[in-house]
C-alpha cells in the first residue's frame, strides 16, 4: 500500500510532468493571466523545490487553468494515467533531470529527447532503457 507522503509525492510529480509536456499550451490558455504558471517555474528553477513548496503552487496553477477553460486542470482527470512514466510495457523512459517529476514515457516523444521547461538551459531529459 502507498502511503499518503508517497501518494502526494507522485501527484506533485505527475502534475510538473503534465505542466513540463503542456507548458506552451497552457501559457497560451492562460494568456496574460501567467502568474501562477510563472510563480511555479521561479519555485521549480530555486535552490529549494520540495513537495512542501510545489505543492501550493500547483493548486494556484490548477485553480487558473480550469478558470480559463481547461476542465482537468494540472493534476489531470479520467483520460491521464497517474502511472509513473516507466512502468508497464515501455523499453525508455527520459527522466526528469531534476528528478522532481515522473519525465514522460517513450512513446511521447517524437525524434529527439524532450528538453526540461524547468531545468537551466533546456536542459534535455535523461534517456534510460528499462531493463
Amino acid at each position: 500500500m502507498t502511503s499518503r507522503g508517497e501518494s502526494d509525492g507522485l501527484r506533485i510529480a505527475e502534475a510538473l510532468s503534465y505542466v513540463c509536456r503542456r507548458r506552451d499550451r497552457l501559457a497560451a490558455l492562460l494568456h496574460e493571466d501567467g502568474t501562477a504558471l510563472r510563480a511555479l517555474e521561479a519555485a521549480v528553477a530555486g535552490p529549494v523545490a520540495d513537495d512542501a513548496s510545489l505543492s501550493p503552487l500547483l493548486d494556484t496553477l490548477h485553480r487558473a487553468v480550469r478558470r480559463a477553460g481547461d476542465p482537468f486542470g494540472v493534476y489531470g482527470g479520467t483520460g491521464r494515467s497517474v502511472t509513473p512514466a516507466g512502468v508497464g510495457d515501455l523499453d525508455v523512459v527520459y527522466r526528469c533531470p531534476l528528478q522532481l517529476c515522473t519525465g514522460r514515457s517513450g512513446h511521447e516523444v517524437d525524434g529527439d529527447p524532450p528538453n526540461c521547461r524547468f531545468a537551466p538551459q533546456g536542459t534535455a531529459l535523461v534517456r534510460e532503457r528499462l531493463p
